[in-house]
C-alpha cells in the first residue's frame, strides 16, 4: 500500500495497513499524499476551537511517512536495528503553530502505535524512538504520562491550539501536562464548576 492509500484508509477506517517490503515514496505518491492531507486538514477544521493554523504541507508530509515507516517497523524489520534512524528521521523542532497542527494530522495516531510497539517488545529501540517523537511533539502526546522535550509555548500562544491542547489533557487526565501554570488557567477555565464531573478529582490532585 502507497502513502497516500494509507493515509486515506487509517483516517477514513482507523485501520493500518503497510506493504513488508521497503522502498521509497514515488514523487507522484508524494504529491497525491499533499492532497490527501489537505483535504483531511480542511475536514478537521470544523472540530478545531477558533480560528485553527494554516496548513503545513511539508511538515504534514514528514508526519504521514513517518506514522508510515513507524507502522511498518513495528511489523518487520528489513534492516534490523539499524534501519531506525533512517526509516524514522526527526523533523525539525516545530517552531509555528502551523507546523504542530499540521503534523498532529498524523502524530495523533502515535499514542496507539507506541502502545502497541510497547506490548509487543518493551525494550525495543523503536519504543524509545517513538517515546522521544512523542515528547517533541506534545499537542499529539497528551495522555502518554511523556513530559514535553521542547518549549509549549507555540501551543499556549495560539488560541486555537491552547483550547484543544486544553481539551485533550482534560479528556485524558493527564496532570503532568498541568505544571505549565498558563496550562493550568486553561485546564481550570474549562473545566469551571463541572470538574467534579468531567475530571474527577482533579482539585485533590492538585492541593498543595
Amino acid at each position: 500500500m502507497n502513502l497516500s492509500s494509507f493515509i486515506t484508509t487509517l483516517v477514513r477506517d482507523g485501520q493500518v495497513t503497510v506493504d513488508t517490503a521497503a522502498h521509497s515514496f514515488s514523487k507522484d505518491d508524494l504529491t497525491a499524499t499533499r492532497n490527501v492531507l489537505l483535504h483531511y486538514y480542511q475536514h478537521d477544521l470544523t472540530d478545531m476551537p477558533g480560528e485553527a493554523p494554516a496548513f503545513d504541507s511539508d511538515t504534514a508530509l514528514w508526519a504521514a511517512g513517518f506514522i508510515y515507516r513507524a507502522a511498518q517497523l513495528i511489523r518487520f524489520r528489513p534492516c534490523g536495528n539499524t534501519g531506525i534512524e533512517e526509516w524514522l528521521p526527526k523533523h525539525a523542532v516545530a517552531t509555528g503553530p502551523e507546523a504542530v497542527y499540521s503534523a498532529d494530522l498524523c502524530l495523533r495516531y502515535l499514542p496507539d502505535l507506541l502502545s502497541i510497539a510497547k506490548n509487543l517488545a518493551p525494550a525495543d529501540p523503536l519504543v524509545q524512538r517513538l517515546t522521544d517523537i512523542a515528547a517533541q511533539w506534545p499537542f499529539s502526546s497528551t495522555g502518554m504520562n511523556i513530559y514535553p522535550a521542547t518549549p509549549i509555548a507555540v501551543i499556549t500562544e495560539h488560541p486555537s491550539l491552547l483550547q484543544a491542547y486544553t481539551d485533550r489533557i482534560i479528556a485524558s487526565k493527564d496532570t503532568g501536562r498541568c505544571n505549565d501554570p498558563v496550562v493550568m488557567t486553561a485546564v481550570k477555565t474549562s473545566l469551571g464548576s463541572y470538574a467534579h464531573l468531567l475530571w474527577p478529582g482533579f482539585h485533590d490532585s492538585f492541593r498543595d
